[in-house]
């Protein structure tokens, strides 16, 4: 009978169906092409990325010119990568202890995380509190004393920085609510939700960590259709006259020091503890000298002393180029 089935033609048509049709695949796929894995879907496209790297990058440009000189040393953060993961797979990866942030995003609805490295608190810390910034050897996490310092001096500098570059889509307002050390405590969203993650690296004295921003899906979600390179764009070419004035205005009412530096001496121990009211400590001027006159530690003017009916002060009589700020270090001012 034509329809039985020889055993041979059996154990083909069971492996032709085991085995899937690899020319078939290629058609249907390409080579180069990636099946979709619907239990990860893409929520965040390369339009998405784009701005959120365009948004961070200015993010990281500013922040790293302000705590540079706050801690008047070099700071240098920069974006490092950009990529979509599983909420439960960002928690698992994190060390611990880590120095955790967590911000509500105003006016949305949801919260954003920043991650950082113990290594990282203890020694902006340290230099904040006046230190030589130097690698601290500790281990566990931070003391109450040293969260107040990082909250006031770092992380609420850092929230303040991230809202502005958010301006460029919408307005948002990072604000700090709580912050927690051991990762597996954070129960802000489930596993399977997904979030992007913005890993920059930071780099300040010998110290080469990396910091980390999570922007979950489900708080963006509100502000995606805004998020496009278009709208960046956009945006740029047309300023917000009123921010510009607002600028200006901070610029021009900015509070510098300026000190006038009358001479310098060296005295011993032994006469400095000797000295009492009236005694005479001579200086390295002669009163008729011009005077090195500061803006911080940068001579930028010449003077002379001088005085205003009962007020004394310096007249500027030179104002000094590139070349002549110098004494900019070393030494106290005597007046």
């Amino acid at each position: 009978m034509q329809d039985i089935l020889t055993q041979d033609e059996i154990d083909m048509l069971i492996s032709a169906a085991s085995e899937p049709d690899q020319d078939l695949e290629e058609e249907m796929f390409g080579d180069d092409e990636q099946i979709y894995d619907f239990s990860r879907p893409n929520k965040f496209s390369k339009d998405h990325f784009r701005a959120l790297q365009r948004i961070h990058e200015q993010f990281c440009r500013t922040y790293s010119g302000f705590m540079s000189a706050k801690l008047r040393n070099r700071v240098e953060l920069r974006v490092q990568s950009i990529e979509q993961l599983l909420f439960g797979d960002f928690v698992t990866s994190l060390p611990n202890p880590s120095v955790l942030s967590i911000f509500k995003v105003l006016p949305l609805e949801g919260y954003a995380i920043m991650q950082m490295t113990p290594d990282i608190a203890f020694l902006l810390h340290d230099r904040l509190c006046g230190g030589d910034g130097e690698p601290i050897d500790r281990t566990g996490g931070l003391t109450d004393i040293e969260t107040a310092v990082l909250k006031r001096q770092v992380i609420n500098v850092f929230s303040s920085f991230l809202g502005d570059a958010w301006q460029e889509v919408t307005e948002l307002n990072f604000q700090l609510d709580y912050m927690e050390n051991n990762p597996q405590f954070l129960q802000l969203a489930s596993d399977r939700d997904v979030i992007a993650v913005i890993t920059m690296r930071f780099e300040f004295g010998p110290i080469n960590e990396m910091i980390s921003i999570c922007l979950p899906h489900r708080t963006l979600e509100p502000i995606m259709k805004d998020l496009t390179q278009i709208r960046l764009f956009e945006s740029l070419h047309q300023p917000d006259p009123k921010r510009i004035d607002y600028l200006k205005h901070k610029v021009r009412t900015a509070i510098i020091p300026v000190e006038v530096e009358l001479g310098r001496t060296t005295v011993a121990v032994e006469d400095l503890l000797g000295l009492s009211e009236g005694d005479v400590i001579p200086l390295n001027k002669k009163k008729n000298e011009t005077l090195d006159i500061k803006i911080g530690s940068m001579t930028k003017f010449k003077g002379t002393a001088g005085r205003l009916g009962s007020r004394l002060g310096v007249v500027i009589t030179t104002v000094c180029d590139n070349d002549n700020e110098i004494n900019g270090e070393g030494g106290n001012s005597s007046e």
